[in-house]
């Protein structure tokens, strides 16, 4: 059962994979794509966010990055993220003192913004000793509390990108099905034909001065966004999908925004989540590998690995910037229901859902 504090957690989603997450008084942003090209619903401008203590980078994509150097700067949040976020993060102005690369691996106690100013009013004034804990030793870098007081901690393990559905990008439609089999692949398919996609195909019509007559209203908006690369902050290549698992208390909340992994990870991840927020488009990426089957039977799957979380949320399903622009997840919804002892909960936008039930 969860205490008190543990019921208190709530969960927002904005939209694709971005979630505020409140709990023990920690306010943690996961991806950070709140403001999205015309078109896409707009549910919280950066400018109304007043609190942030960390905001945690799935990869450095266009849509789960952008927003995250302003969000920062405008909070003094932490951002968590890969190498080439970090990176493009930096380039955008963030302090180096809110930046904090990982690769997976790392166990991390997290902090209130509160509680590392005092922290570093402590060191600074009295030797860096907090509440009369035994200091953390001192180790070269920004001055943090000491481990005891973290109200949260976190696990951070890679994970995978999911890949597109077989074909040519220009015959994917608007809408998958989850429950659509894709069987059999190439020798070499897997996610360096997004990467080489999205810098040569997307990266080639950002770079037109004007673009070709055959170009559709969502995409000439879409590459608009990109052009606006000083707001829209982000990079052609994904850096290395991550994972994350938040230990709140007794209870753990892991966060993995695509559909793809490492089995070997995924059975072996400690503690076991008791809620899951999974990435449900695209075809499923298996120890990089296209997977033979559905995105249906791929988080099937998925969930039996991780000990069947009691509550399953799904995201990036929605409204997209590019086909396929929606997922229908009714197929991934039965199976997971019918097969394991998981239960998936449907998230309204811009509403604080308890975590833990």
């Amino acid at each position: 059962m969860s205490d008190s504090a543990e019921l208190g957690a709530t969960i927002e989603w904005f939209g694709a994979s971005t979630f505020r997450l409140k709990a023990r008084g920690l306010t943690i942003f996961l991806d950070a794509w709140l403001e999205r090209p015309k078109g896409l619903p707009l549910y919280l401008p950066i400018d109304n966010v007043d609190e942030c203590d960390y905001i945690f980078i799935s990869h450095a994509h266009f849509d789960h990055l952008p927003g995250a150097d302003r969000l920062a700067q405008r909070t003094g949040a932490i951002i968590v993220a890969n190498a080439e976020a970090i990176h493009v993060m930096r380039e955008a102005g963030v302090p180096e003192s809110q930046l904090m690369a990982v690769s997976g691996g790392e166990r991390i106690p997290l902090f209130t913004l509160t509680q590392r100013q005092k922290a570093f009013a402590d060191h600074t004034t009295a030797g860096n000793n907090q509440d009369g804990l035994p200091p953390r030793p001192q180790q070269p870098g920004p001055v943090e509390p000491s481990p005891a007081l973290a109200p949260i901690a976190v696990h951070v393990w890679p994970s995978l990108h999911c890949l597109m559905p077989p074909g040519d990008h220009r015959s994917i439609p608007e809408a998958i099905d989850s429950g659509t089999v894709y069987m059999g692949s190439g020798d070499y398919e897997g996610t360096m034909d997004i990467t080489r996609g999205l810098k040569y195909g997307l990266g080639g019509l950002v770079k037109l001065p004007h673009l070709p007559s055959n170009v559709g209203e969502d995409m000439r908006r879409f590459i608009a966004y990109l052009q606006d690369n000083k707001t829209n902050q982000c990079s052609f290549y994904d850096g290395g999908q991550l994972l994350f698992n938040f230990l709140i208390g007794n209870q753990t909340l892991l966060w993995n925004s695509h559909l793809g992994g490492y089995s070997g990870i995924l059975k072996e991840i400690t503690p076991r989540p008791d809620v899951a927020i999974l990435g449900l488009a695209g075809r499923a990426n298996l120890n990089g590998r296209p997977f033979d089957g559905s995105a249906a039977e791929f988080v099937n799957q998925e969930l039996k690995w991780l000990g069947e979380p009691r509550k399953v949320i799904w995201c990036l399903h929605d409204q997209g910037a590019l086909n396929p622009k929606y997922t229908k997840t009714d197929a991934a919804t039965a199976m997971v229901e019918r097969e394991t002892s998981s239960k998936v909960t449907t998230l309204s936008y811009d509403t604080p859902h308890a975590v833990f039930e």
